[in-house]
């Protein structure tokens, strides 16, 4: 087999391998965050978030109509398998390529083995890296836009190679197409026109100083007018506004400009001139590849359910892709972002340029690249590096391979340390991001471990060069350098398989399905459901419009409720039939909502005489609106309505407080109204007491609570948590999903255990519901049963502070052994902690003070003396610390020497609890 049919076969291998891998590792239905979001736009062509991606939602489209699997959400998830496994193999191609930069086509059979091995253990560097891995075995975009990236790459290089002939010049035409079909699926495509453009310089052009910074200039320029020219002001153009300017007369330019391109083609053609042939059509094919973006305005004047930001006009898709919704960070100054969570975290660095290194650079970047090629300290938020994990191996050899490949080829070295850069550190610099972020943000640099794993294989080839040079005429150099190529694969790439596999695999990770059907299961019909942000929203996006579950329930995004064309939606759209959101507000005042200055203090809204009858509500006088004005009715509720901003002396509420309280007043409880459980107490306007738990969701009750265990609904709770739901329904019914929750096998991230927070919330509530009746104390054991028979702890860890209530809880339903075994695992997992002489807050849930009481409830009066000395000393600087010091150890020496009996106690509350109204649980 010659060396072109072996190096595709090669390259198909690694495609197959990486293929089968993510399809292993496949989501097996939605997940959380924009994926839920992107499918439901999928399914029915419907507009995302900006700047969209038209292209990436038009092939998930296609690839959702093959039923190869029966999940559409698989079918989706396998555009992003299948790209990036052909991103591997175009790694493959583009590694060979660059290390034939300086050596000779293979002749021998060990020749062939060390230059196909080495791209070979670079390729699957990539495939098998933290990041890249997680972008592949889910629907995002990421996956599809390092296909185009590579593309690109790939592309000029074989244009590179026969840029004298005059075919050569359709590798520039074809990737000027690709990178306006790129603008479709994720702008960090573009980025790739600098290895292209560098290129382009040294096959043309002997490296000077001046005509590199002519150069540096043209491609500047060229670049502008790609981005931000045709991306950005050529759809300002058609709405006949540049600069801020608006005027008729400028919605012709960009005709003028089409125009001006095709005559150039001509007059190209005509007067035989190449270059400005190929500059024309580069920039016609660049403006066709970019006209997927119709589909954005046409979809939206179809008035779709999503239709984020409404795009239906020229001016509103000029700001869709302008993304003004999230507004704009500036470049140079590194600390402008002033809301007061982003100030406290400044306070903590002493410089923009301490800020840029410190955060941007070292946190938010070579954190997420030793991640990739280190080892990750965990899956949690803020997990640093772990050296044990792959021991750096991998580092050292990209390291190596990028000095090697600066020694043997300095101009393609120069081209792809560019690449690593632009697609790495001026990434940092551009996005400019604030800490803290709401996520990890390492999936936006996977373009720069792209290069990396290119010199991982390029540091193997460099390995192997040198054991052949130092045992060249030795009968043992080719065994030798076969076995550095072994160890090589088996430290790069299997360690990185073995180390990754497990937080890789998504296989049997069903929560975000299950979580969002129980969620809007938990709804009443035609329920009004407040959620949160993307986790408790965009999945029930997508059991709603993909899968058409409980229609009926109108999700009500509180961090969308801040949006006018949100807020307009809600109140005019009916999205399959469902009733429309109750909203008193005008439209043109929604046109120019904005927050208000705002007084905390007690308003009132008004309750029908016919629903407080139902609820055993007596009537109260009152007024009914939030400005406290308004005739006094027969029945109201009042509660307390907090500010949440606050401007120096200046308090006021946000839009999204705002249209809360007008839908709540306009809903006249006639219809449902639920906070999800997710949704912080900041969000619910003051009216945690009238909420009353029915599983996963608070629903609006005209009756306050009279304890945090006493405002549930019992029968509609047990139904949901007692009832195994094996196969959906469509329509309001009872019972919950638990798919995959018993299975140690199966990767639960963090967010996900976090989540189950919610899920044991509600049975712990439950329980304590139970434990404060006589007539059903028997039953509060039940719930906790059930919870570890649903949610092992075995497999799903349970908080320390959710462990303090279940021990307590067994303790008073008489299960001593239950009880003690949770508290040594309270034990085992908080000293540790205090030993570490880790300083929290005190307060009721404080490890030490839970350790404290833990050890007193287990009678081991001699270890809590020890934690009330480590409190001493540990919060030495606390007002009177010494005066509750002395009081705790006289009240624990006063249990220690008095006489044992039996705890009998029924109440519910906690070791620790400050009183019974605090929840068990932050729900979020």
């Amino acid at each position: 087999m010659d060396n072109r049919k072996l190096n595709r076969v090669v390259a198909l291998s690694v495609f197959v391998v990486s293929l089968v891998t993510y399809i292993i590792t496949l989501s097996p239905t939605v997940v959380f965050w924009d994926v839920g979001e992107f499918c439901a736009a999928a399914f029915s062509m419907q507009v995302p978030h900006p700047p969209g991606a038209p292209l990436f939602l038009l092939i998930a489209r296609l690839a959702s109509m093959i039923p190869f699997v029966s999940d559409i959400a698989v079918r989706m998830h396998f555009v992003s398998a299948f790209a990036s496994a052909a991103s591997c193999m175009m790694l493959y191609l583009i590694s060979v390529r660059f290390m034939l930069s300086w050596k000779e086509e293979p002749s021998t059979t060990f020749d062939r083995v060390v230059l196909y091995g080495s791209a070979v253990i670079g390729s699957f560097a990539l495939t098998f890296s933290t990041t890249f891995w997680f972008n592949a075995v889910e629907a995002e975009v990421y996956g599809m836009s390092m296909l185009f990236v590579s593309g690109i790459i790939w592309l000029g290089l074989r244009w590179y190679d026969r840029a004298e002939h005059r075919r050569g010049d359709m590798y520039l035409l074809f990737i000027a197409y690709i990178v306006g079909l790129a603008v479709g699926v994720h702008l960090l495509a573009i980025l790739a026109l600098f290895p292209v453009m560098l290129l382009y310089y040294f096959k043309n052009y002997e490296f000077s100083i001046s005509s590199f910074v002519k150069f540096g200039i043209v491609a500047v320029i060229i670049f502008g007018i790609i981005y931000p020219g045709v991306v950005k002001e050529l759809p300002s153009l058609l709405d006949g506004e540049f600069g801020g300017t608006k005027s008729s007369y400028f919605s012709l330019i960009p005709l003028l400009f089409i125009g001006a391109a095709l005559y150039g083609v001509y007059y190209s053609v005509k007067n035989q001139n190449r270059t400005l042939n190929v500059a024309m059509l580069a920039f016609l094919l660049i403006v066709i590849g970019y006209s997927t973006y119709a589909t954005v305005y046409i979809r939206a004047n179809a008035k779709p359910p999503m239709n984020e930001n409404d795009p239906s006009t020229m001016a509103r898709l000029v700001s869709y892709l302008n993304r003004e919704q999230y507004g704009e960070a500036p470049l140079l100054d590194r600390r402008w972002n002033n809301e007061p969570e982003q100030r406290a975290a400044q306070q903590r660095y002493t410089s923009d340029l301490d800020f840029f290194w410190k955060y941007q650079m070292d946190h938010m970047y070579l954190r997420y690249f030793g991640w990739n090629f280190v080892g990750s300290a965990g899956d949690e938020k803020e997990a640093g590096v772990d050296w044990k994990k792959m021991f750096g191996i991998p580092l050292l050899f990209g390291l190596f391979g990028a000095y090697y490949h600066w020694r043997k080829d300095p101009k393609m070295a120069f081209i792809a340390t560019a690449t690593f850069l632009v697609l790495g550190i001026i990434l940092v610099i551009y996005f400019n991001m604030q800490e803290p972020q709401p996520r990890e943000r390492d999936y936006f640099y996977v373009g720069s471990f792209f290069i990396f794993a290119m010199w991982i294989g390029i540091g193997v080839l460099g390995a192997v060069d040198l054991v052949k040079e130092k045992l060249r005429g030795s009968d043992g150099y080719a065994l030798t350098s076969y076995g550095v190529l072994a160890l090589a694969f088996i430290l790069v790439p299997m360690n990185m398989l073995r180390t990754n596999y497990h937080q890789a695999n998504r296989s049997g990770n069903y929560v975000a399905w299950d979580y969002s059907y129980n969620l809007l299961q938990t709804c009443d019909q035609d329920a009004i459901l407040f959620t949160n942000g993307d986790n408790d929203t965009f999945p029930l996006w997508y059991l709603q419009d993909v899968e058409g579950v409980r229609r009926d329930v109108r999700v009500v995004c509180l961090s969308l409720l801040n949006t006018n064309w949100y807020i307009s939606q809600l109140k005019h759209a009916e999205p399959y039939g469902a009733k429309k959101v109750p909203i008193s507000t005008p439209d043109a005042q929604i046109d120019q909502i904005a927050p208000r200055e705002f007084q905390p203090r007690v308003v009132r809204l008004p309750v029908p005489g016919d629903v407080m009858k139902r609820y055993g509500v007596e009537g109260t006088a009152g007024t009914l609106t939030m400005n406290d004005k308004g005739s006094d009715t027969p029945d109201t509720i009042s509660f307390y309505m907090p500010n949440t901003l606050e401007f120096g002396n200046v308090k006021g509420i946000r839009v999204q407080d705002i249209m809360v309280f007008d839908i709540v007043a306009s809903s006249s409880w006639q219809r449902p109204i639920y906070f999800a459980m997710t949704v912080s107490p900041d969000g619910q306007i003051g009216l945690r007491d009238y909420l009353r738990l029915e599983g996963l969701a608070f629903r609006l009750i005209p009756r306050k609570g009279t304890a945090f265990w006493s405002n549930i609904d019992e029968q509609r709770m047990r139904a949901h948590l007692f009832t195994d739901r094996t196969e959906p329904s469509l329509t309001p019914a009872m019972g919950y999903r638990w798919r995959g929750l018993k299975d140690s096998t199966t990767y639960f991230d963090e967010d996900i255990r976090r989540l189950m927070t919610n899920y044991r919330q509600s049975f712990v509530l439950l329980a304590q519901f139970y434990a404060n009746q006589p007539s059903q104390a028997g039953k509060a054991i039940e719930p906790l049963d059930r919870m570890e028979e649903v949610i092992p702890r075995r497999v799903l860890e349970m908080d320390y502070r959710t462990k303090v209530y279940v021990a307590n809880l067994y303790h008073v339903g008489g299960q001593e052994e239950k009880f003690r075994q949770i508290c040594t695992e309270i034990i085992d997992e908080l000293k540790p902690v205090v030993e570490r002489g880790s300083v929290e807050p005190l307060s009721y849930d404080n490890p030490y003070v839970v350790l404290l009481q833990t050890y007193e409830n287990m009678k081991m009066y001699d270890e809590a003396l020890k934690i009330v000395d480590l409190v001493k000393v540990t919060y030495a600087r606390e007002q009177g610390i010494d005066q509750i010091a002395e009081q705790l150890r006289a009240r624990i020496l006063a249990e220690k020497n008095a006489p044992q009996k039996s705890d009998t106690s029924a109440a519910a509350k906690p070791p620790g609890s400050p009183n019974s109204a605090e929840t068990p649980a932050k729900g979020k």
